[in-house]
């Protein structure tokens, strides 16, 4: 029995990163049914791991238990969900901009910069994945940078449940290219080790995020319902 079980823990690890991964990527969509045969299937493992995982998942407000009908589904995005990740972001993203101004040393600002200038470049390519990847490592590096691994480890984890959330604001072009120009700024005032300043555009790209990001869920919102009154009047 204790041969089989890191064989275990391991396949559900993998399962939960796949699915956790699908839903933040957007390849399971918001409201999607997940049923766990065919989730089963196309992973090729029995339903304990997909079991575990929903329950895992529901547990981070990703997916949720239909109380009427049954099944699970992949949770609505809400503003309030947004508005509670990206909060607690701003605290995390000004503790680790404070603490990576003091400590980080030339080779990760040299690094810093060429992510800013790889970020320049896709933007200006109009590249939607390797805008949002730039933006990842660019907030990643400074996470490392501060030095506190338990500080990195809650950020990065936050950072990662907004994943749906950054895709949505950086396929906005015109979005992106603020977001870069505050990646800019940021990079400056550490350079120049200005920790108040550095603090405060890490602050700024968070709160200018919320705002966009509050516009465009309620175009969403009201477009969904205008979609299903259409769909009303028609008898579809």
């Amino acid at each position: 029995m204790s041969l089989t079980l890191p064989e275990f823990s391991r396949i559900g690890d993998l399962v939960y990163q796949t699915l956790r991964d699908a839903i933040f990527s957007g390849e399971l969509a918001q409201g999607a049914r997940l049923n766990q045969d065919e989730l089963a299937r196309r992973l090729g493992v029995s339903r304990a791991p997909i079991r575990d995982t929903l329950n895992r998942l529901e547990a981070e407000g990703l997916v949720q238990t239909l109380s009427r009908a049954g099944g699970v589904v992949v949770a609505e995005a809400t503003e309030q969900e947004m508005a509670n990740i990206y909060e607690l972001r701003a605290i995390l993203d000004t503790a680790c901009t404070r603490l990576a101004c003091e400590r980080m040393g030339a080779a990760d600002l040299e690094r810093l910069r060429q992510i800013v200038e790889e970020t320049e470049r896709v933007t200006a390519a109009q590249d939607p994945q390797g805008i949002v990847q730039a933006h990842a490592e660019f907030h990643y590096l400074i996470y490392a940078a501060s030095g506190n691994a338990e500080l990195t480890k809650v950020a990065r984890n936050l950072w990662d449940r907004s994943y749906r959330y950054r895709v949505l604001a950086l396929r906005n072009l015109d979005n992106a290219r603020q977001g870069l120009a505050q990646h800019r700024a940021i990079l400056t005032a550490l350079q120049a080790r200005d920790a108040v300043r550095a603090v405060a555009m890490a602050e700024e790209h968070d709160q200018s995020s919320i705002r966009h990001l509050r516009s465009q869920i309620a175009r969403q919102i009201g477009d969904r319902r205008s979609h299903a009154m259409a769909a009303e009047a028609t008898g579809s």
